[in-house]
């Protein structure tokens, strides 16, 4: 014996209704997941461009604690003197052991270089790259002999993040990373 309730289904409407439901829903899906990938690689750059920054201000602020002597201190090629405020692309200083350190910014190639023994056997490596801007600001006094000596150091380095290292689906424009910072030699005579 054969039933003769008839089945019921969706009709052709009701399919095509939720069938677009389903597509709107899936882009609101796919351009939130894309946002979400670009706003994380955007966050890692950021990140891992802050954490080398700061290292390296923070190395070089080490430098200038402990140096005995320091330069530029008279106007000269890439710095300019207003009162008594040097303003150079590069700090040179005399280590703990006695070398000569040169911290330069290197606009051709963005980056910023430490040179050792700079002119005599010397030995020079980046110390990190996406530099867009390197500021040395010294602030000079004269001691009790009469020659001028470093009172303090300002840096502001600003560095933009690596971009060949995202994926391609994270390209977003990355903020630079600007880090200012300040210190005074731990021997000023």
């Amino acid at each position: 014996m054969r039933s003769s309730s008839r089945q019921r289904g969706l009709s052709l409407a009701e399919s095509l209704v939720s069938l677009a439901i389903s597509a709107v829903l899936l882009v609101a899906i796919t351009g939130a997941t894309v946002a979400s990938f670009r706003a994380y690689g955007d966050a890692v750059e950021q990140a891992g461009t802050q954490v080398s920054t700061r290292m390296v201000m923070q190395r070089i602020l080490a430098l200038v604690r402990t140096s005995t002597a320091h330069g530029p201190l008279q106007a000269e090629t890439g710095a300019t003197l207003s009162g008594n405020i040097i303003t150079s692309d590069h700090l040179e200083l005399v280590d703990a052991n006695g070398d000569i350190v040169r911290c330069e910014y290197r606009a051709d190639v963005d980056e910023l270089w430490l040179i050792l023994n700079p002119g005599t056997g010397e030995t020079a490596q980046p110390l990190i790259s996406g530099v867009t801007a390197a500021i040395f600001s010294l602030l000079r006094r004269q001691n009790d002999d009469g020659l001028w000596v470093l009172s303090r150091a300002s840096i502001d380095l600003t560095v933009q993040p690596d971009e060949d290292q995202t994926l391609a689906i994270e390209n977003g424009p990355a903020s630079a990373v600007r880090l200012i910072a300040s210190t005074m030699p731990r021997k000023l005579e």
